[in-house]
């Protein structure tokens, strides 16, 4: 959130009469869940309040949400009776009558809430969830609507202004003092937002004093955005039709009112590709007409917890996902702003035990649509967690229930913690463990799972076939970029956009296929199935740690070396990493070694960590000091942090996606010599007669794709700078720049793969093997008929270069230089320019032919070296401009040399003749230069 800025009156508006409009605050009456009722086995059990002694432990009355709807709540005095309008009862004649904590009454397509003096201003959790979709892109059914940021939901309220009724979206970002001046300066400083309205229907009724509101109005509406989120994403003209829009469902317990739509959304004609068009529509590749789709939605409405949890301070050494707010409370703090942790209310029903169990467990429901051969390793997956949860004194902190097949209640109810299976034809993430929240405290209420059935075997069968256009940001999978390339406003949200499952089901694919081609594994045989289900623990324990309030942690994946990594007792009993909330990559055994445990079985100690400072009782005058105690102990071993943040925006080679292990160096290395040994295998491999041969085309492709992951971590290595979160005191610098042995030995990896004419390389035999499925071909776009390895190999090298080439790569170095020590070994631009030089260019000093490939390296090299003289960046450095030059000036020398040689072929010369010509007008071209 950022604040808002003040706007200053123009100098012509001073000798106006300026109107103060004075807007009054309304605050709202906070009610709580209604007391806890009697339920089958075949409903979740209600949220219920905390004891009476929890009060003491709540948040403190002196500082509460300050913004409340103020101008749309000040609403003038409705009279008792309103002419014109129909009897109470005439309006719910034959109407069927729905009792939750909001009364609504149905009859045909129409539904009225019950609406009296108690419920105007009252504050009312809405939880969007969309129930049906289309298949692709984030419009999927089983998906939590986020509307306000990572919190999710919305605090709204119903306020009548004479015989209108609006929902009201109140504006949570600023707490003060009630009655405060504080309160009142932020009441006239943030606005709520209008989400819908409707009219007054009836007269009130004769005793409760209530009257009825038609909720299809407030309802049936493009609450959701959905329709600009369509026009985004496809490019099409949608909207919302009204006409074909409807109420499905009503149903209520005393917890929550759910209230069902089917919006349909329209367009009259499609757009296509247009000659000179930079944005190309699109169409929804799964329905019957793409003019015409539906939506069905899920609303859940339900009173804010009675009494408030209390809060806790998140802490940037620990990640955890936090509620942000402006407490204008203190103008001593630093800044207004203050995070509190996300977490669930869990409280000790004993705390004189040292086990105990919870006043209220936090319940995972398995929603019926989960396979049967899955559930009981979801099931293990969740469990997992309890562990971290006993440390702490809790004994069955989490449990596991499974939704019945004849069951009352939809696992995306509000206050229904679940995990839902996806089987959608393209799937886009995987898995997802978003979670609503109640804003004032950073309680969560309600979380949904969503596991992508596809992940588990469709990987495996359409994506390794498509030749992907190239790498995009060096060391992630091209799948991985587009997956969170489009963004919803109601869907999009950091960890909806978690790439976890995507990314291991990827490895998953990657191992059966090196497992299979070394002949460890029949693709048929159980082995394999244990390897899914392996993986299935692995993506449930990770999505279960975001709904518990977990943020990704991209350090874990550093604990163990490659010989503990490498043996199969140690990763049975250990797992693999620090953490299950890293994405770790699949462990796989180098060439020759025995099989060991390829994923995360059990929770890490940072795992452990983690939940300790979120969830551990401690006492309110206790609190401050014990929590600087936990997170203190952050320079420990195995529980370092580093999340997303940190792996785009910052330079820290430890904090990665799709590493494992101590040395980076070590596993960048093994995972090269797998793909290599991958290449070489395909040469001769002996394919069974009733298989096709596209799967040689996918073993090479994820081979290459790992190739590109393990060169984008070695370009993490060279002038990277290691960067903790220690409070002074721990004894280590926050900022520590890797040594220039560790950047020289990266370089030289990176050149004997990616450059050396001998790196990667695919016999004529091999590529003429390269079919696709034919199938797939014919119904999945992107699956070309050739697989073209040299130009999959050029676009590796062109990234490479890219990156090492960049403007920002040598100021990273010579910021790295401006961190050391004098008497430390440096490694310099000068250095990193000549390696490259010399393997781009290797065949100037001998006497071998170059390739077609090889030319075309040279000429990608060349272009960018002649751009870097051209258009140098407005933040480069002059010094590395000097070696830029330096550099050019020594090949073109060089090349003047070889291109006289008479013993080189003609078509080389000419090659070499046309680079001489480039570097010649990039060297003699003049420059603007700044000063004299």
């Amino acid at each position: 959130m950022k604040y808002r800025r003040a706007c200053t009156a123009p100098r012509w508006l001073s000798g106006l009469v300026v109107l103060t409009i004075v807007v009054a605050a309304v605050s709202g009456c906070a009610t709580g869940w209604p007391e806890k009722s009697s339920t089958t086995s075949n409903a979740p059990a209600p949220i219920t309040l905390p004891p009476p002694a929890a009060a003491a432990n709540a948040v403190s009355p002196s500082v509460a949400p300050a913004a409340t709807a103020a101008a749309a709540t000040a609403a003038p005095p409705t009279p008792a009776v309103t002419p014109g309008l129909p009897a109470f009862a005439q309006v719910i004649k034959d109407a069927r009558k729905i009792e939750g904590p909001l009364t609504a009454w149905q009859k045909d397509e129409k539904v009225w809430l019950e609406l009296g003096p108690e419920h105007w201003g009252t504050p009312y959790l809405l939880s969007p969830k969309l129930r049906t979709g289309i298949g692709e892109g984030y419009f999927v059914g089983g998906l939590m609507a986020i509307t306000s940021g990572a919190s999710g939901g919305q605090v709204v309220e119903f306020v009548r202004v004479y015989n209108q009724v609006r929902l009201v979206a109140r504006n949570q970002m600023a707490v003060a003092p009630p009655g405060s001046p504080e309160a009142r300066a932020v009441d006239v400083a943030l606005s709520p937002s209008l989400l819908s309205s409707s009219t007054v229907a009836s007269q009130p009724h004769p005793d409760r004093k209530t009257v009825l509101v038609e909720a299809n109005a407030l309802f049936l509406t493009d609450m959701l955005a959905i329709a600009p989120s369509l026009q985004r994403a496809f490019r099409q003209s949608y909207n919302l039709d009204s006409r074909h829009t409807a109420v499905t469902g009503v149903r209520a317990t005393p917890q929550v009112l759910v209230i069902e739509t089917q919006n349909h959304y329209y367009t009259p004609t499609l757009a296509f590709p247009q000659p000179g068009v930079p944005v190309a529509p699109t169409l929804p590749s799964f329905l019957p007409d793409a003019r015409s789709l539906f939506f069905g939605l899920h609303f859940s409405l339900a009173p804010l917890p009675k009494i408030p949890m209390a809060q806790r301070k998140a802490d940037p050494r620990v990640g955890h996902f936090s509620q942000t707010v402006l407490d204008f409370s203190d103008d001593l703090n630093r800044s207004a702003r203050q995070r509190y942790v996300s977490r669930w209310r869990l409280e000790r029903k004993d705390p004189g035990e040292a086990l105990s169990e919870p006043v209220q467990p936090i319940t995972y429901w398995l929603d019926r649509n989960i396979p049967l051969k899955y559930r009981a390793t979801i099931e293990a997956g969740i469990l997992e967690w309890n562990k971290a949860f006993e440390r702490i004194g809790f004994k069955n902190a989490i449990v596991v229930k499974q939704q019945p097949d004849d069951a009352s209640f939809d696992t995306l109810d509000l206050g229904v913690a679940s995990i839902r299976w996806m089987v959608n034809p393209e799937p886009r993430f995987g898995g997802i463990g978003p979670h609503h929240l109640d804003p004032r405290t950073g309680e969560i209420l309600d979380a949904d799972i969503a596991i992508e059935g596809q992940s588990i075997r469709g990987t495996r069968a359409f994506a390794a076939q498509i030749v992907l256009p190239g790498l995009g940001a060096l060391g992630a999978h091209p799948a991985a970029t587009h997956a969170s390339g489009f963004a919803s406003p109601v869907w999009g949200h950091d960890h909806a956009r978690c790439l976890h499952a995507q990314q291991s089901a990827e490895q998953l694919a990657y191992a059966l296929d090196v497992l299979e081609s070394r002949d460890d594994l029949d693709p048929d045989s159980p082995d394999v199935e244990q390897f899914v289900q392996a993986y299935l623990k692995d993506l449930t324990m990770h999505e279960v740690g975001h709904t518990l309030g977990l943020r990704h942690n991209f350090r874990a994946s550093r604990l163990y070396t490659e010989d503990q990594l490498a043996s199969p007792a140690f990763t049975q009993t250990h797992g693999t990493s620090g953490s299950v909330m890293d994405y770790n990559a699949v462990n796989m055994s180098a060439p020759g070694k025995p099989k060991v445990a390829p994923f995360q079985s059990s929770l890490g100690p940072y795992d452990h960590w983690a939940i300790e400072y979120a969830y551990k009782p401690i006492a309110a005058a206790d609190e401050a000091a014990e929590l600087q105690r936990i997170a203190g102990r952050g320079h420990e071993p195995g529980l370092g942090f580093a999340t997303d943040e940190d792996v785009f925006l910052g330079l820290d080679p430890e904090a990665a996606m799709g590493d494992l292990g101590s040395d980076p160096l070590a596993f960048a290395s093994k995972r090269l010599a797998i793909a290599r040994e991958v290449f070489k295998r395909q040469e001769g491999r002996v394919l069974r007669t009733d298989r096709d041969y596209a799967q040689l085309r996918r073993s090479l492709n994820y081979a290459l794709n790992d190739v590109g992951r393990s060169v984008g971590l070695l370009v993490r290595q060279m002038a990277g700078v290691r960067t903790v979160r220690d409070f002074p005191g721990s004894g280590r610098d926050p900022l520590t720049p890797v040594t220039a042995s560790s950047s020289r030995q990266a370089l030289a990896l990176v050149i004997q793969t990616v450059f050396s004419p001998t790196g990667l390389s695919v016999s004529p035999a091999l590529q003429r093997r390269l079919a696709p499925d034919f199938q797939d071909r014919a119904e999945v776009a992107g699956i070309t008929t050739d697989y073209p390895v040299a130009q999959r190999i050029t676009e590796l090298q062109r990234a490479t270069l890219s990156v090492l080439m960049s403007d920002a790569m040598s100021v990273r170095i010579l910021d790295a230089q401006g961190k050391q020590n004098a008497t430390q070994a440096r490694f310099s631009v000068a250095e990193l320019f000549d390696q490259i030089d010399r393997a781009v260019w290797s065949e100037l000093a001998s006497k071998t032919d170059v390739s077609e490939a090889r030319q075309a390296m040279q000429r990608e090299y060349l272009n960018r070296l002649a751009d870097l003289l051209l258009r140098p960046a407005s933040m480069s450095r002059a010094s590395a401009r000097t070696v830029v030059r330096e550099q050019a000036q020594s090949l073109l020398k060089r090349l003047n040399q070889a291109q006289r040689a008479s013993s080189r072929s003609p078509a080389l010369r000419a090659h070499w003749q046309d680079c001489v010509d480039t570097l010649t007008q990039a060297l003699n071209a003049k420059l603007p230069r700044a000063g004299v």
